[in-house]
């Protein structure tokens, strides 16, 4: 028993539990380390979904006898005309639409006032809802000062507002070169390097076999995550564009930002939407849901299983339930990262069930 593979690696476990736990016990010691993740996290992020786009090209390149560092010099430049081509196709209308928003908020508030007193009317909605209870112009007075409040604090705090700006800069900075230095060294990794100085001889091929289906599935999961957000965005738009939405392109690029979110995003990002349709007409409101629908349809039945394949090979249930419980312990970053995370997991106690299995003695 004492000598079996299966306690000592128990022990490996509980040690680890143990440095862990001393360790929040000093944090004095690790606490500069927390603060430099924190602050690298974002960087290394972007940086590593931005490898996953862009090394097929730098390999093909490199594949042309171009030299390594011309080729990744080359899609950086191209990166940076597909972004300045984009800014100036998108930010002409951004702008305008931004404009028309601002403008619309005040009548929009009127118009769901207005909304409201219609509502007291019917007697099912009053019989179904308290609406006498509600003053509407102290609801309507009470935004208004909330509004202006957020502005008095966000003026009040442009120490902050410096500070944050600084960071986000520093990010921008800082990724190129990480990027850059990923692009240079796929070849000749530092994670695998460091594995194989690490890890025992007898493990090597194991955790080298583990990492290479992690980058696998990472490189699958990230690219097709992209296109699918990116032909997502696209039918929107042009499905908004039909009906006459306003503010198309805005409400489009919200509805493919939150398309990353596994499962819950394409209802979170459809809510702007619907709620824009509803302050134009009832029957505009019916058209964006109908226009979601289908975009949903669409992506689900035959782009996602185009781009992505079945390789996470998850249900939906199991879907949600890793979601909720990464949005519980991780928010924002917890939730975007918990359907990759689960599946580096899920790899990871694959191969090492499968190499127990296959170095455990017949009986």
């Amino acid at each position: 028993m004492w000598d079996s593979k299966l306690f000592k690696t128990g022990v490996g476990i509980l040690l680890l539990f143990l440095i862990i736990y001393v360790g929040t016990q000093i944090s004095f010691i690790f606490h500069p380390l927390v603060v430099a993740f924190e602050a690298l996290f974002i960087s290394f992020f972007a940086a590593g979904v931005l490898y996953y786009f862009t090394y097929p090209l730098v390999d093909r390149m490199h594949n042309h006898k171009f030299p390594r560092p011309l080729a990744i010099l080359i899609v950086f430049l191209l990166i940076i005309g597909l972004l300045t081509l984009l800014y100036m196709l998108l930010a002409p209308v951004l702008i305008e639409e931004f404009s028309k928003l601002a403008e619309s908020i005040p009548r929009g508030i009127m118009e769901i006032r207005n909304l409201i007193r219609d509502l007291e009317e019917l007697d099912i909605a009053a019989a179904l809802l308290d609406l006498e209870a509600l003053d509407i112009d102290n609801i309507a007075n009470e935004l208004a000062q909330t509004a202006n409040r957020l502005i008095g604090q966000v003026a009040t705090s442009f120490a902050y507002i410096v500070d944050f700006l600084t960071e986000v800069f520093l990010t921008i900075i800082i990724i190129p070169f990480l990027l850059y230095y990923m692009l240079k060294e796929k070849d000749s990794p530092f994670v695998p390097r460091l594995v194989e100085q690490l890890s025992p001889e007898e493990y090597f091929d194991t955790i080298k076999n583990a990492l290479a289906e992690i980058n696998k599935m990472l490189g699958t999961y990230f690219q097709g995550l992209g296109i699918v957000c990116v032909c997502v965005g696209i039918l929107a738009y042009i499905g908004f564009l039909i009906i006459g939405l306003d503010y198309a392109l805005l409400l489009s690029i919200f509805i493919m930002i939150t398309n990353i979110i596994p499962f819950l995003g394409p209802f979170i990002g459809s809510v702007p939407a619907v709620v824009v349709g509803l302050i134009d007409s009832p029957l505009t409101m019916l058209l964006v849901i109908i226009i979601i629908i289908i975009v949903q349809q669409v992506e689900s039945m035959v782009i996602s299983p185009q781009v992505m394949g079945r390789r996470l090979s998850l249900s939906p249930l199991a879907i949600i339930l890793i979601v909720l419980v990464a949005g519980r312990l991780g928010g924002l970053f917890g939730i975007i990262l918990a359907i990759p995370t689960f599946t580096v997991l899920k790899i990871v106690i694959a191969h090492i069930y499968q190499y127990y299995k296959l170095s455990k003695p017949d009986s």
